[in-house]
């Protein structure tokens, strides 16, 4: 046995150890917080994406997921479930399915809200604070009943998260076990108050290199400072990421563009997949971190962004005009 799998192995046994001690302690939550009355304000989100929509092929024309209601009216889910969606369906705890439409996606955190076209009773969640989450702490995943099943987890790690597609988080919150109902259900600390929202299936949670099967959250926090834009624009106004319209590996130990957004700033300039970035504005880069630092503190969107590519051996050079990445994709009705 190798000395990863042996630390592996002691790890998953001394958090099954850690569960084991907190049944007591969860099930003194369940009934002090009505954990039931929680179920109230969750519920099922299910989209019909266009077959022209630009994420139809790499996200699926049909995508469901979770949300929790955060204002009577709002409800919070992760946004890649509703994204171009041109029929969104939510199903309510009681069973009842109404139609729904997208108030706001945003790029930069992910979260999406989307809200009931008919007018609707719903129970809201109190927002939480993200930052208070200590390692110890009991906190719960619960996806809407038609999704799955809620589960007793604790955060493992926070640290930096960088997508292929444009994506960075500084301080996402990991989880385990694993719960596989994880999209768009929100994570609920111990007075049941909402900390974040799932994300992502997480094959090394604990640590980079370390097999401990998890998910990620996005932290709530990320919302307050931009909720009052995405319910009134449909969008954030400031702090608006610059995007380019590529999708780049770094597991190499180099930048290499994996796809190129068709009809997007880098496709229009013929950077092509296989290409090997190496620069940024004259600045070097060698991982998904540093490139979308580099690329997004060059300025507002719709900035030229200088980038240096190695192909076939050859350097090569590219004047980027970039944009909002909100203007690529198709439009909701409500923004």
């Amino acid at each position: 046995m190798s000395k990863l799998n042996l630390i592996i192995i002691i790890f998953f046994y001394k958090f099954c150890i850690l569960t084991s001690v907190n049944i007591y302690a969860q099930e003194t939550i369940l009934k002090k917080e009505k954990f039931n009355d929680l179920y109230e304000s969750i519920v099922s989100i299910h989209s019909i994406i266009p077959n022209e929509a630009r994420t139809s092929k790499s996200l699926g024309s049909f995508r469901q997921g979770s949300g929790v209601v955060i204002d009577n009216k709002n409800i919070l889910t992760i946004g890649y479930i509703v994204l171009e969606a041109s029929e969104i369906t939510i199903g309510l705890p009681n069973g009842k399915k109404i139609p729904a439409r997208l108030i706001a996606y945003d790029f930069e955190t992910g979260f999406g809200l989307v809200s009931p076209i008919v007018p609707t009773k719903l129970k809201s969640l109190k927002i939480g604070d993200s930052n208070s989450i200590n390692m110890g702490d009991s906190i719960f995943i619960l996806p809407s009943p038609i999704m799955g099943i809620g589960s007793l987890a604790k955060m493992v790690s926070r640290r930096p998260f960088a997508g292929w597609w444009e994506y960075y988080l500084e301080k996402p919150i990991y989880t385990l076990p694993n719960n596989p109902a994880w999209t768009g259900a929100p994570l609920i600390n111990s007075q049941g108050e909402i900390v974040g929202i799932g994300s992502l299936f997480i094959r090394d949670a604990v640590g980079p290199e370390i097999i401990s099967p998890g998910n990620m959250f996005v932290p709530i926090n990320l919302l307050k400072p931009i909720m009052k834009d995405l319910i009134r624009y449909g969008r954030r106004t400031s702090n608006v990421n610059p995007y380019i319209g590529l999708s780049s590996d770094d597991n190499s130990g180099k930048i290499v563009v994996t796809k190129v957004s068709k009809d997007g700033p880098s496709y229009k300039v013929g950077i092509k997949p296989d290409d090997v970035i190496t620069g940024v504005n004259g600045q070097f880069v060698n991982n998904l971190e540093s490139f979308y630092k580099t690329v997004w503190n060059s300025g507002n969107y719709g900035v030229m962004i200088k980038v240096n590519v190695m192909r076939n051996g050859k350097k090569i050079n590219f004047n980027i005009r970039s944009i909002n990445r909100m203007d690529y994709y198709l439009k909701s009705n409500s923004y």
